[in-house]
């Protein structure tokens, strides 16, 4: 079923985990969004979910994360990146799932990637991109500060699109849709701590070119606690439908224990559909 809502995936890197297990449980009961926004590892999920990939964006994760050409210390000795994104991108054998880019153009769901450029620290969206064009998109929106390049895109060299719109309601209200449901990758009580010192240091030292990107991540522990308070009184209110872990997420954004990566997609699916029945009834009212 297709209904004419917008689906916001919020980031995490490696608790995006707990946002596949939802997504998947979605193309189960062949729940469908005509938006779907995500900012990255939500664009990651979104854009699979839009493909109607089920299970791959876990898959990838617990099977390849110890596969030293997607993610390894060592690529810094190298002056590369910790996550090798383009590793999601190429194909690796048989057993690897390519990205469906027919079906994922043949949906009826629009996908909207967020990132953060660097040049003025502000949200850049990509909607509907195809080919070439979504590659560079998600990757933008998945590149974290700090251990990973700069990506160039059609909107200028961007980064993390969580660091300008970590969960990206907004965006949702600007496409104009009342029914909005929202993916969390923290649990609902969750707020950010002000930036150390050491990283506000760490900052303006790797983007001395760039000190709005650097001004929006230092702000950005402000802006996303502001969004979590406004999410939560309007989901309170009915207006929102938000999905988040009942209990405080204890993955890493690059974590490398395997049973907690599945774990948490477990939890995701089984949080999915013990709420689906209230989901279904905020849809179609």
């Amino acid at each position: 079923m297709l209904y004419d809502a917008a689906l916001v995936l919020e980031g995490g890197a490696f608790r995006g985990q707990y946002t596949a297990g939802v997504v998947d449980t979605f193309l189960a009961h062949h729940i469908e969004f005509r938006s779907v926004i995500g900012v990255s590892a939500g664009s990651l999920c979104g854009a699979n979910f839009v493909s109607k990939q089920y299970g791959r964006p876990a898959t990838i994760n617990i099977h390849h994360r110890h596969d030293r050409d997607y993610i390894s210390f060592t690529h810094l000795l190298h002056r590369r990146s910790i996550i090798n994104l383009d590793y999601l991108f190429e194909d690796h054998g048989w057993q690897w799932h390519n990205f469906n880019d027919q079906a994922y153009q043949r949906s009826a769901s629009h996908f909207t990637a967020v990132a953060t450029r660097l040049t003025d620290g502000k949200a850049v969206t990509f909607t509907d991109p195809v080919g070439d064009d979504l590659t560079r998109a998600l990757k933008a929106s998945s590149s974290m500060p700090i251990i990973s390049k700069p990506q160039r895109t059609s909107k200028g060299l961007c980064l993390d699109g969580g660091v300008a719109d970590s969960i990206p309601y907004d965006i949702a209200q600007q496409q104009g849709y009342k029914k909005i449901v929202i993916v969390r990758t923290r649990d609902i009580n969750y707020h950010k701590k002000p930036a150390s010192r050491s990283l506000t240091q760490l900052l303006h030292r790797y983007y001395p070119d760039y000190p709005l990107f650097v001004k929006a991540v230092i702000n950005r522990p402000t802006v996303y606690n502001q969004q979590v308070d406004e999410i939560n009184r309007l989901t309170e209110e009915k207006q929102f439908f938000t999905i988040a872990p009942q209990h405080p997420v204890k993955v890493s954004r690059i974590e490398g224990n395997t049973k907690k990566l599945v774990k948490l997609y477990e939890t995701g699916k089984q949080e999915t559909n013990a709420v689906l029945p209230q989901l279904l009834s905020y849809l179609e009212q």
